[in-house]
């Protein structure tokens, strides 16, 4: 239940104003993170192993860090929220691994209104959706 709910709840937080296609895009990274071994190698990967682990790995999800004003929301937010139980349904599907990747198979992605990061340089954009712009082989 803890991979639905903190797949459900980082999405919520990352990308509530974006509608469910926005959310998806969201749970489609931790989904994809959560299903990726890493070097290929069998080892822990350091983004989490789990959907929660990935959804709540350190500094991985801005709306998850502690100084961010969106931690509090994300943790408070309930089934009273109709984003958020959709948010939930979406998760379900993904942690089953019925959820289509509208990513491109992305392990990361940036807000739009931001310089584009470091970790993006020699990365594959491969999508631009809601508020979030895609990206996957990120060195």
């Amino acid at each position: 239940m803890k991979n639905i709910e903190w797949t459900a709840r980082i999405a919520w937080g990352e990308a509530r104003n974006q509608g469910p296609i926005g959310l998806q895009a969201v749970i489609n990274v931790i989904d994809n993170r959560a299903r990726t071994d890493l070097f290929g190698d069998g080892k822990a990967d350091w983004w989490g192993e789990s959907h929660a682990g990935v959804a709540t790995a350190p500094y991985q999800f801005s709306a998850f860090n502690e100084n961010d004003p969106n931690r509090p929301k994300l943790e408070a937010v309930s089934d009273n929220d109709p984003t958020f139980v959709q948010a939930v349904e979406l998760a379900a599907k993904a942690v089953a691994g019925k959820l289509p990747d509208l990513t491109g198979g992305a392990t990361h992605y940036h807000a739009r209104q931001i310089t584009p990061p470091n970790w993006t340089v020699g990365a594959i954009r491969t999508a631009a959706i809601g508020d979030h712009i895609f990206y996957r082989g990120v060195a």
